[in-house]
């Protein structure tokens, strides 16, 4: 194999291709179910920076410059006050957010956008009424204008990303997850079709059919390298094996990434979408929680644990003399427990039970022996869980995710259960998916393992929200642990 040794400063372009050198020189160029034979044959690529900012920033930007120049004329020549304009523009902008019209798109189109539009328009009609703007007519005026010179001015806006995109401006580097027959025609949709803003860079899987040669080859386990040294930012998941699908779940997991992932569905003639290329169908993977998105769940778990705590001071006060006068001294009990990332920590509990004996071994489920009357109530309605909203202030845990659990098991399950692990790449919660699920105490770990992925793959403040309405469903039933 031939060697290429360049000179210059180091950069992100650099660690991308050191990174596949290591793929290229790990294959060694044997044919395995693995890795790929590798000729490679290097260049810079377009970049996924213009101007400073990722290419998705900066086609949010041009959208959102867009609807803003549009809401400024349409509040000029509607003739309403500032104030009201400035409210009105404010309400459209969330509501476009909220509808998701400044995420990235392989498809263009001002007309794909009219539905959402419309409701933001109402939204803005709405608030001038609630706020006694204009007359009626006015602000209906107002509203309709704005949303058409939206339409307009997306239009507009569209056209400049496209052509960028076309020139090589804002393209993304593209890596192809999967080598069987519809993997090829993918590669031709993408290359014919550039306003797409994707540059297939490479391919990963068993040894490709007609698929041509690429920079990057490798197995679908050097994903999250790739990803995490800047060689790619798209995934695209096509004609892939089961195997490959869930060496894609497996590797994914193991990488914290604002790389966009794309699934060609089953029978995707017949399925819904959420993007295309060129008639081909895509779903869009949810990745990556935003900044914004984690400061939002970071607050909302000092409200609501500071005003819980607050709020349940007298029955908590109430519960710790009842366990003093069952159990004596030691109301509080710690407990090593495992949190986001292998961090460990102090649990704080209501004494339950009774302490093992020093010969004993650790029991992972509660044991009715060492368990009172008392012990048994606070558990039944997870009172003994309450000193928790304290974990909770401290950062330890956040109101809603996977239950946390003591180290030794942490290992023990993770052995046993590979997807087990794959828990602790969010903060560990005071309830979870898994719990209102009915999977506590002595029930099935992988189950556990499974619908706690599931939450933290589809994640949203309105699943936490679900979670919480059921967790106090729970608790009134006394259905506790």
């Amino acid at each position: 194999m031939s060697t290429q040794v360049e000179v210059g400063p180091p950069g992100p372009a650099k660690t991308a291709r050191a990174v596949v050198n290591r793929l290229a020189v790990a294959s060694g160029g044997l044919e395995t179910d693995h890795a790929l034979p590798i000729e490679v044959a290097y260049d810079d690529g377009p970049t996924d920076r213009q101007f400073g900012l990722r290419t998705s920033s900066l086609e949010m930007l041009i959208r959102l410059a867009a609807d803003v120049v549009a809401l400024v004329v349409a509040v000029v020549a509607a003739g309403i006050s500032t104030t009201l304009g400035v409210l009105c523009a404010f309400i459209m902008l969330a509501a476009f957010a909220a509808a998701g019209l400044y995420g990235r798109r392989l498809r263009l189109s001002a007309l794909d956008d009219v539905p959402a539009i419309l409701v933001g328009s109402l939204a803005g009609l709405v608030a001038m009424s609630l706020a006694h703007g204009p007359h009626f007519s006015k602000a209906v005026l107002a509203a309709a204008l704005a949303g058409s010179l939206v339409v307009l001015a997306r239009g507009c806006a569209y056209l400049l990303i496209r052509g960028w995109r076309r020139d090589g401006l804002l393209r993304r580097n593209t890596v192809l997850v999967g080598t069987r027959s519809r993997s090829a025609e993918l590669v031709s949709r993408i290359e014919a079709h550039p306003e797409t803003g994707l540059n297939v860079r490479g391919v990963l899987g068993a040894r490709p059919s007609g698929l041509g040669a690429f920079p990057i080859c490798g197995a679908v386990a050097d994903l999250p390298a790739l990803i995490s040294s800047g060689a790619v930012d798209t995934v695209i998941v096509g004609d892939a094996s089961s195997k490959e699908e869930r060496r894609v779940i497996e590797a994914l997991r193991t990488c914290s990434t604002s790389a966009e992932i794309f699934v060609l569905p089953r029978l995707s003639e017949l399925s819904a979408s959420t993007d295309e290329i060129w008639g081909v169908p895509f779903l869009r993977l949810k990745q990556r929680r935003s900044r914004a998105q984690l400061a939002v769940k970071r607050l909302a778990d000092v409200v609501i644990a500071s005003s819980a705590l607050v709020a349940a001071s007298w029955l908590l006060g109430i519960a710790a003399l009842a366990v003093r006068i069952e159990m004596g001294p030691g109301v509080i009990y710690r407990q090593e427990r495992v949190g986001r990332n292998g961090r460990h920590f102090q649990l704080l509990k209501l004494r339950s039970m009774r302490p093992l004996p020093p010969d004993a071994s650790s029991e992972w489920a509660a044991s009715a022996d060492r368990t009172g009357r008392v012990g048994a109530f606070i558990r039944r309605y997870s009172i003994d869980e309450l000193p928790q909203l304290v974990n909770v202030i401290r950062g330890d845990m956040s109101v809603v995710g996977p239950r946390p659990e003591r180290p030794e098991f942490v290992d023990q399950f993770g052995h046993e259960f590979p997807s087990y692990v794959f828990r602790h790449r969010v903060m560990v919660g005071l309830t979870g998916l898994a719990a209102v699920e009915g999977l506590r105490g002595d029930t099935s770990i992988e189950e556990r393992a499974y619908f706690d992925n599931w939450y933290i793959e589809h994640w949203s403040l309105w699943l936490d929200v679900k979670i919480m309405v059921r967790t106090v469903s729970a608790l009134l039933k006394g259905t506790g642990g």
